[in-house]
């Protein structure tokens, strides 16, 4: 019976104790800024994280992902509205409005919530239904906001809602 209360013990001091603990010190020393949460600093305050999505409301900004959860709150859920629920179209048609889209061609990030509601990803589909928008709230051609999108893109199908927002500020006007 010993023996196993000492495994026990050490087993967790392990798992439980140093393990998570090199983990920690591991990741301050090698990626600081992912290990403190991707943390977004604008003239010396920090802003955001590129992790967690922010509710933009302003027509003058990329709008992220519908979220079933108050994004400012901290709780996290889906809404799994289906396809067919009313309260999904009335959405819908509020966005292609605001937009001065076809709501026939949203995409389906623009259609249904994340998962977490905390999705800070937008497809470029997404991000260009909202172009007309921009570039009459700011004054801007629609081609230099499209050139943002596809600057914070890269070579990927997504962008970072925070991240084009802040290069969109920082855009000349």
């Amino acid at each position: 019976m010993k023996q196993a209360i000492r495994v026990t013990v050490f087993v967790t001091a392990l798992c439980g104790i140093v393990f998570p603990a090199l983990l920690t010190l591991f990741g301050q020393l090698l990626v600081p800024d992912k290990a403190a949460g991707s943390l977004v600093q604008e003239n010396g305050k920090f802003i955001g994280s590129e992790l967690i999505a922010q509710p933009f409301t302003s027509k003058q900004y990329f709008h992220g992902r519908p979220s079933a959860v108050d994004q400012l709150a901290g709780s996290s859920a889906g809404d799994n509205l289906a396809a067919s629920n009313p309260e999904l179209g009335k959405k819908m048609a509020e966005f292609a409005k605001q937009n001065q889209v076809d709501g026939a061609s949203l995409p389906d990030d623009a259609r249904v919530t994340s998962g977490s509601g905390f999705d800070p990803h937008i497809s470029l589909d997404y991000a260009r239904a909202q172009v007309k928008r921009i570039a009459t709230e700011r004054n801007l051609s629609r081609d230099a906001v499209r050139r943002l999108i596809d600057q914070e893109a890269g070579n990927n199908q997504y962008v970072n809602v925070l991240m084009l927002n802040l290069k969109l500020d920082r855009s000349p006007s």
